[in-house]
């Protein structure tokens, strides 16, 4: 009697790795997770201030506010601001809508100043930027902002 369970048991798994062979089989088909681009750069300080506009965005501490943030489709640089010193950094993170839908970080530090991205040869021309604040202290994040659709 076990010698029969056993030869049931051998074949009823060598049906079922066959089957799995088979390229259009259920067991076979394997999901496919493309992998997001997403181009993050450390922004660089500047002595320029881009034009506090439509196309800035703020988020705040309370009642203050603790960064701003600047979207300008010429060169397609991304500017921030610290604002507070409160020993968290600013970042802006968005997706353009083009092929592929990349991703878009732009990070400081905690110290005040301008600072500027640069994604000219990064971002697709013609589209739609989807862009918002955030605050971080260490890898916790602590807040973000309203969203904002910018043409590129």
């Amino acid at each position: 009697m076990r010698s029969m369970i056993a030869r049931g048991a051998v074949a009823a798994l060598a049906a079922t790795t066959l089957a799995g062979s088979f390229a259009g089989s259920a067991s076979a088909q394997q999901t496919v997770h493309t992998k997001k681009t997403v181009h993050s750069q450390k922004a660089r300080a500047t002595k320029k201030s881009p034009k506090l506009d439509g196309g800035c965005n703020f988020i705040n501490n309370g009642r203050k506010t603790a960064g701003v943030a600047c979207f300008k489709k010429k060169g397609d640089r991304v500017w921030l601001r610290d604002k507070a010193r409160d020993g968290m950094r600013i970042e802006v993170r968005g997706s353009v809508n083009s092929k592929g839908q990349p991703g878009f970080r732009c990070y400081g530090n905690y110290k005040g100043g301008w600072k500027v991205c640069n994604f000219d040869r990064k971002m697709a021309e013609g589209h739609v930027f989807l862009w918002y604040v955030t605050k971080w202290k260490g890898s916790k994040l602590k807040g973000t902002s309203g969203e904002k659709m910018m043409q590129t």
